[in-house]
């Protein structure tokens, strides 16, 4: 994924922190909604039993239901402020976009057949086999550099060689026309 990619689909998911945070405020705010009197009967006994006036069940219940919801709201607030959620959740849904195309897919290893399990074992033993013959290629280009360097050598060589003998030849047949000279004269 290329940085202006990434950047134009982190813009475009910027949006879905703000959503959860206002998702979880409303069921936040439903937690408590189902609170009633009777669930305070039992406490409503005992204060009756103490106290010779009746428990205000419905002022408590609306305290208690207000405090408990402005807690764990202050809770969640707290939690999405020093977490970072807001970004977090845009990179998830960046990434779930990103790998959308593997959805669905069988990663169950165990389903896989032996040739695909051992292929990583299989292209690391073809790595070392090439890096192996790569080795042994520049090994013999080595040797094949040292052959070459002695054989333009040896070549000079018997190119002298071969030089020095047709120079000497001349000077035996000029030496040999020289003393037939001599023997006829």
């Amino acid at each position: 994924m290329l940085a202006s990619d990434a950047e134009a689909a982190f813009k475009r998911h910027q949006g879905i922190g703000s959503q959860v945070k206002q998702a979880y405020e409303e069921a936040i705010g439903q937690i408590f909604a189902d609170l009633n009197c009777s669930d305070l009967d039992a406490c409503k006994a005992i204060y009756r039993s103490d106290n010779e006036s009746d428990l205000d069940t419905e002022n408590l219940l609306n305290r208690t239901r207000n405090l408990m919801t402005k807690v764990v709201l202050e809770m969640n607030r707290c939690f999405f402020a020093s977490n970072d959620v807001e970004n977090k959740l845009t990179t998830l849904e960046m990434l779930k976009e990103h790998f959308a195309p593997y959805e669905g897919k069988d990663w169950n290893i165990n389903a896989a057949s032996p040739k695909h399990l051992t292929r990583p074992l299989r292209m690391r033993h073809l790595d070392f086999s090439l890096s192996f013959m790569d080795q042994q290629l520049e090994s013999q280009e080595k040797q094949l550099e040292i052959a070459i360097s002695k054989s333009n050598e040896n070549r000079q060589r018997l190119q002298k060689l071969q030089d020095e003998r047709v120079k000497l030849k001349a000077k035996i047949e000029h030496q040999l026309l020289q003393y037939q000279k001599f023997e006829f004269n």
